[in-house]
């Protein structure tokens, strides 16, 4: 018995499965036990007994309440449960006996034994519906090669067959789940620009506007509720799925439906039935529409070359003849396979994953061998694709709740925007002097976290005790679309990092981090010296500026601060304010005047008066260039390495490379006088946070 790997079109209402033959280089569609291509994604069970695809849908039209479809769409809600037989399912383990039933039908029909598959989901499925159609699939017994966006699967298909240079969208109207992609195709390389769609949307939503409209067409004329009785309302909803398929190649059909003993007859023609589902065509076109924008530059329906139709219910006539309206020239289908084309691209997307690379067939598409440097064969090429042919884009944005500029509010900071390539880590950097930090991630494109899904909580650990220590922290969509974070000190050495699911909602989240602040802030205290450089080039606003920040600095810091000193150095250094309460600051900073040159070290002058030791804090602010800068650094050098933090801000004329010496890291900033104030906010911002998290824990952000 042959082993092969395939490509599963995991559908809301139809499933397929299919195989890259690598003797031919083509794609076959591998039949159920049928005989069939598609198989209904319908699930039975009854009496021990249980069944999938056609019988399954036969029970389901005659009524029986133990079958279940349109289970795809909630794959990861944890509050979707089905009773089947007696036993509760939720989406995933009904996609796991799915599966598991369509690989035995599959193996047996085809005499081969499936080992590994590429399964599609909808391009706009989060975090949590990837995870669990991942964990069916291996629970059914495949070895989940990757997970592969649906119109990016069909763009495989349809874009390296076609061949030419092109830009190609696939508009893609499944059962349940509604999704277009735009990808720019380039003979044997595809790259994916644009993604957007609902998976809430699909076929079963202009099904259940018949099936309304018939409900109440019922009780018009019978006074009887069929949604009320289980088993008659089932029976309707496959009869209105089926009414809306004859639409699509006749003007009217009828409608029969039972219950209580009454029957009624209804005739709909397809006039009424596209009028009264127009609202849902538009809400597909806003969402496409929405994907131009995302792109920006201009780009509209006159920038695409192609447009191709896939999924089922994209046989209706009014799909067709909108996209033809929009668009100016007819949209296109690959030989009328709708069905199918999504399992053909993820079949050859199998092959790649194991061989690295796959060889075409010449196909009826016209491919030369000199525009795409394969080898001829009667005027027509073969065609190679390699595994890093293919580049996606993300569906959703990535960021992580983080404390905004005014420290008194929390946002959603994304980190990895929306159509941004999958694979490519983003890395943010920090410095802690804590051991343990908490990142809670999101996904969403709103900069509110209430906007958005939070994801996990990861916690990062294993950074040295008693230093301020420089890491990096890389977040990253991998090839399946699934979040991953890793971390690492500046030296290289991994960071430790455990991941957990978040019982709390976002708001509790929020709430409890604020409280958590105001609480670390009470406990938090630190010894805070400023160091203003008051040489003449100081003088009129920066000095006033100097005067104004330190005093809202204060206020910012509130019970963090526990002693508040003040150091005035030009031609030489001195206390205006010493080792006193913070109320006192306003006073000695009135004392600030600007005149001579900056010639002291007020680091040595600091370190001798203060000393060392954790939980002090020095804040540098200078103009200029200093005359003793080495002797600077020398005395940064032994603060820092005694515990003291440095932050050194600069101005005007300030050398950067220098400031960058003296400060603690990632504590240097070369500002415009004008954003003073809001640089100190910052920097108390951080002193309370970091201050509270000495030998325990804080918040990225």
């Amino acid at each position: 018995m042959k082993n092969i790997n395939v490509g599963i079109d995991l559908g809301t209402t139809y499933s397929a499965v299919a195989v890259f033959d690598a003797a031919t280089g083509k794609v076959n569609i591998l039949k159920n036990d049928i005989g069939e291509e598609i198989t209904p994604s319908v699930v039975y069970m009854e009496d021990g007994e249980t069944l999938i695809g056609q019988e399954a849908k036969d029970q389901q039209a005659a009524g029986n309440v133990n079958t279940c479809a349109f289970y795809k769409s909630m794959m990861g809600d944890e509050n979707f449960v089905r009773y089947l037989d007696g036993k509760p399912f939720d989406a995933e383990g009904l996609s796991c006996v799915f599966l598991n039933k369509l690989k035995a039908a599959v193996e047996k029909q085809n005499g081969v034994s499936i080992t590994g598959a590429v399964i599609t989901v909808p391009a706009y499925f989060n975090e949590a519906q990837r995870q669990a159609t991942i964990h069916a699939g291996e629970k059914a017994g495949f070895k989940v090669l990757k997970i592969i966006n649906e119109p990016t699967a069909a763009i495989i298909a349809y874009g390296l067959t076609g061949g030419g240079k092109k830009t190609a969208m696939v508009y893609d109207l499944g059962g349940g789940t509604f999704d277009v992609t735009i990808a720019k195709i380039d003979g044997a390389q595809v790259d994916v620009i644009a993604t957007n769609g609902d998976h809430q949307l699909g076929g079963r939503n202009w099904d259940k506007v018949l099936v309304d409209e018939i409900v109440d067409r019922f009780e018009q004329e019978f006074g009887v509720d069929i949604s009320a009785n289980k088993e008659d309302y089932t029976e309707l909803v496959v009869r209105c799925e089926k009414a809306k398929k004859q639409l699509t190649s006749v003007a009217a059909t009828d409608i029969t439906v039972r219950s209580e003993g009454y029957t009624g007859k209804y005739t709909i023609t397809r006039e009424e039935f596209e009028d009264k589902t127009k609202r849902l065509m538009a809400e597909t076109i806003m969402l496409t529409e929405k994907c131009f924008e995302e792109l920006g530059g201009g780009f509209g329906w006159n920038s695409i070359d192609e447009i191709v139709l896939v999924g089922g219910s994209t046989r209706m006539p009014q799909v067709f003849d909108t996209i033809q309206r929009k668009f100016g020239k007819a949209p296109k289908t690959i030989g009328g396979k709708v069905d199918t084309i999504v399992a053909a691209g993820a079949a050859m997307q199998a092959h790649l994953c194991v061989a690295g690379s796959i060889t075409l067939a010449p196909t009826g598409g016209g491919m030369k061998a000199a525009q795409f440097g394969g080898a001829a064969s009667g005027g027509m090429a073969t065609l190679t694709i390699n595994s890093d042919s293919i580049r996606d884009v993300t569906s959703h944005s990535l960021g992580m709740l983080a404390f905004a500029g005014d420290g008194a509010s929390i946002i959603n900071s994304i980190i990895i925007k929306k159509n941004s390539m999958v694979g490519k880590p983003y890395s943010k950097r920090y410095t802690f002097a804590g051991e343990q930090l908490e990142a809670y991630v999101l996904q969403g494109e709103s900069t509110s976290p209430y906007d958005c899904t939070l994801l996990y909580k990861y916690v990062i650990s294993g950074m040295k005790k008693g230093v301020k220590n420089e890491f990096t922290i890389d977040f990253l969509y991998d090839q399946n679309g699934v979040v991953q974070v890793t971390g690492q000190l500046a030296s290289g050495t991994p960071l430790n990092v455990s991941k957990s699911t978040v019982s709390e909602s976002v708001s509790e989240v929020i709430d409890r981090l604020l409280r958590e602040k105001e609480e670390a802030k009470k406990r938090a205290k630190v010894d805070i010296t400023f160091a203003i450089d008051t040489s003449g080039s100081m003088s009129g606003t920066p000095i006033r500026e100097a005067k104004r920040s330190v005093i809202e600095f204060v206020s910012q810091l509130g019970d963090a601060a526990d002693k508040v000193s003040l150091i005035g150095f030009a031609n030489s250094s001195t206390w205006l304010c010493r080792d006193d309460a913070p109320r006192a600051i306003e006073r000695a900073v009135n004392k600030l005047d600007a005149d001579g040159g900056t010639n002291a070290d007020p680091l040595q002058y600091y370190g001798q008066a203060k000393g060392s030791g954790d939980g002090r804090v020095l804040i540098v602010l200078t103009d200029g260039e200093w005359f003793r800068k080495d002797d600077a650094i020398r005395s940064s050098d032994v603060l820092k390495g005694n515990g003291v933090t440095i932050y050194a801000v600069g101005v005007g004329e300030a050398d950067y490379k220098f400031l960058e010496r003296i400060a603690s890291p990632g504590g240097a900033k070369k500002i415009d006088i004008r954003q003073l104030v809001e640089t100190f906010k910052e920097i108390a911002d951080t002193i309370a946070t970091e201050a509270s998290a000495a030998g325990s824990y804080s918040t990225l952000g």
